[in-house]
């Protein structure tokens, strides 16, 4: 196998943009395919029960490399960091790429919205827009709390990461990304030095956004808990 050129890792909470990120990296043709490779449910590696045992092994990020990196030589991944620390390891994960990895960071600033975003997906189990809503929808201020929490810690887990191995991610702010990801998309390629052939362009996201009406009578409903 050809060791890759470039392996990029896109870092992220949940609902903070990355599947936008990661769709849109993709379908450039130039950036790998940058998918959920380290959860297991998302890659047919577990069932409905935790995988206590499970630990990603070298063969199984040969494989991907050896699948999914473009033939411009990029391999692109992406990950929450409770999927690289439960099931890889923080101090294992650059000594499964054959070269340094480099970072995409993406946060959202408003994290109450990024919460209720959280909340409304657990019910639902609606991740994506082109997935179809189950379920009850209803205000929970205690899971609101948990998914603020679980943000709060995810965040807190890959900044100590970036700290600890002197790494300065290409750090992305949600709230400017998606009102217009072209400029961002660019600026990415750039940053990871993939050449850009004359002529390209980045395609308009097929994917919607999913906050509704709903998601901001939460957000007033916990705010007003705590004024």
């Amino acid at each position: 196998m050809t060791p890759p050129k470039i392996c990029y890792l896109i870092a992220s909470a949940p609902r903070s943009g990355s599947h936008l990120l990661s769709t849109l990296m993709g379908s450039t043709g130039l950036a790998g395919r940058p998918e959920e490779h380290f959860n297991p449910w998302h890659m047919g590696l577990a069932t409905n029960n935790f995988p206590h045992d499970l630990i990603i092994q070298p063969e199984y990020v040969q494989d991907l490399i050896e699948k999914t990196t473009t033939p411009n030589g990029v391999f692109g991944t992406k990950a929450q960091f409770t999927q690289v620390s439960n099931f890889v390891g923080m101090q294992r994960l650059e000594s499964l790429f054959p070269i340094p990895l480099k970072y995409l960071y993406i946060q959202r600033k408003d994290n109450l919205r990024q919460a209720v975003s959280m909340a409304r997906a657990i019910q639902s189990n609606r991740w994506t827009s082109d997935e179809v809503e189950q379920g009850e929808l209803y205000y929970d201020d205690h899971i609101i709390g948990q998914c603020l929490r679980e943000i709060a810690i995810q965040e807190k887990g890959w900044e100590m990461h970036f700290y600890q191995n002197e790494i300065e991610p290409f750090r992305i702010i949600y709230e400017e990304f998606f009102p217009d990801p072209a400029p961002v998309i660019r600026a990415a390629l750039e940053w990871l030095e993939i050449e850009v052939p004359a002529g390209f362009d980045v395609r308009a996201p097929r994917l919607k956004k999913q906050a509704d009406d709903l998601n901001e009578q939460w957000v007033k409903e916990y705010l007003s808990r705590r004024s």
